[in-house]
This record gives structure tokens, C-alpha cells and sequence, in this order.
């Protein structure tokens, strides 16, 4: 009987544990997905590619091709605002996915633009922790 306990509390213990490993892992994409929202309202390019995994490669568009976009961007914006939705997250290993609604307003020109849409951002964990590597 001792050892049925036993066993039923280590399994307990070990299905907690995953959870909330899985759910440290979530924390820590929404962290990011924050990040890259704060970076897009300053217009801050440095805080925005810190959220960019150097191997970033999506639709033939290279890490080097999304950074010379992003400061070319920010410079044409005179302003910009952007508001990501809750994202739905789902994680296998060190890979992710994070999908979900936005709503952007830029103003070019003296022009307001209001784009809305969906975003699906593929995330690789490294050892500088979760970065975005295609999607944007």
C-alpha cells in the first residue's frame, strides 16, 4: 500500500513538473512576443532584431534582408502603433510555434494606415533562449 503512494506521488510530481516546465516555456514566448511588440511602438530596431534569431530565414528573406526592412521601416514610419492579441503556443522540444491576431497603425507621410492580420511565428530555443526564426 506504502508503495502504491509512493508511486502515485512521483507521478504526481513528475506530470506537475512537465507542466510547468511547458508552461515556463510559454511564459518565456510570451515574454518575447511582448519584447517584439515594445520594440515596433519605439521603433527601436536594436530591442526589435534582439527577439530575431541570427538564422532567421523565411520566404527567401534572410536575417540581413529583415534587418535592412525593419531600419528602413522605422525610419519611413513617422509613427506606429501595434497591438498583438493573445497568441496561441504551442511547443515541441526547442521549436515553437505562436500564432494570433495584430492590429497596426502607421502613419506615412502624413497617412494613417491601419493594417490588420494574422501573424504565425516559428521560434527555435537556443542558448540565449527563445528567439523567432521565420514568419515576419
Amino acid at each position: 500500500m506504502l508503495h502504491r503512494l509512493t508511486y502515485g506521488l512521483l507521478v504526481a510530481v513528475a506530470i506537475v513538473s512537465g507542466c510547468s516546465g511547458n508552461e515556463k516555456e510559454h511564459q518565456a514566448i510570451t515574454q518575447l512576443i511582448e519584447t517584439r511588440s515594445k520594440a515596433l511602438n519605439s521603433r527601436n530596431t536594436t530591442l526589435y532584431l534582439s527577439t530575431v534569431s541570427p538564422g532567421y530565414i523565411d520566404k527567401d528573406k534572410g536575417y540581413s534582408q529583415l534587418k535592412e526592412s525593419i531600419i528602413n521601416n522605422f525610419k519611413t514610419f513617422e509613427s506606429l502603433s501595434y497591438q498583438s492579441e493573445e497568441h496561441a503556443i504551442s511547443v515541441a522540444g526547442n521549436l515553437a510555434e505562436a500564432s494570433g491576431t495584430y492590429r497596426m497603425r502607421v502613419i506615412i507621410r502624413g497617412r494613417e494606415l491601419l493594417l490588420d492580420g494574422m501573424e504565425h511565428l516559428k521560434l527555435a530555443k537556443g542558448p540565449e533562449g527563445w528567439k523567432i526564426i521565420g514568419g515576419l
